[in-house]
């Protein structure tokens, strides 16, 4: 029995790195009320769900503010200020800063990224036409821009879904984003290790 296990055990390692990860990005905005949810599926049993209920502007200090409801039904609040998003952004500099070639190495991974479903829709207006007109020239090039980079590093596999309302009787945004990507978790292992591999040591 203990020999069967082992045998299903070791099977299972071995087609680790050909299974599919499904990732899935999804952003809703509605005037002072955001929810982000990213939700990460391995086969149909293993699946990780990350959901931020709530996104606002602090009005005490300059950040944002995210609230969870936990398991014993309370709210909690976190506020995110620019400072503390300096701190890890420096951080992040620093990481990265370790890595030699990181950017071949993220190059080569992304090509072996699948993106599955690609939804941006947006609705805009801030009372005035002529200022609503630019706000949705700018969106547009920011929207295009983001995908023909995502078209340039990732394999797209649909044609993007994109658009830009404008709202020319009052002040209005809205914005819901949709992102699912596919890829095995061989090309990420390997990336991993790449990391590691040119992973500068201080001296």
């Amino acid at each position: 029995m203990i020999f069967i296990i082992a045998i299903i055990f070791i099977a299972f390692l071995t087609f680790i790195p050909f299974l599919h990860v499904y990732m899935t990005i999804q952003f809703q905005h509605a005037q002072d009320d955001d929810q982000l949810m990213i939700d990460v599926r391995l086969l149909r049993f293993i699946r990780y769900r990350l959901t931020i209920p709530l996104i606002e502007i602090s009005k005490s200090e300059v950040g944002i503010v995210t609230e969870e409801r936990t398991n014993t039904g309370k709210d909690e609040k976190t506020t995110f200020t620019v400072n503390d998003a300096r701190d890890r952004l420096a951080k992040v500099r620093q990481l990265l800063n370790k890595i030699v070639h990181l950017h071949t190495i993220m190059k080569k991974f992304l090509q072996h990224v699948s993106v599955l479903q690609f939804q941006w829709h947006t609705q805009i207006g801030v009372g005035d036409a002529a200022k609503t007109a630019v706000f949705v020239g700018v969106g547009w090039s920011v929207k295009y821009y983001v995908v023909a980079m995502i078209s340039k590093y990732m394999n797209v596999c649909i044609t993007p879904s994109i658009s830009i309302v404008p709202f020319f009787q009052g002040a209005v945004s809205r914005t819901s984003f949709t992102c699912m990507i596919r890829f095995r978790i061989g090309y990420a292992i390997l990336a991993g290790l790449k990391v590691v591999k040119h992973w500068k040591k201080d001296m």
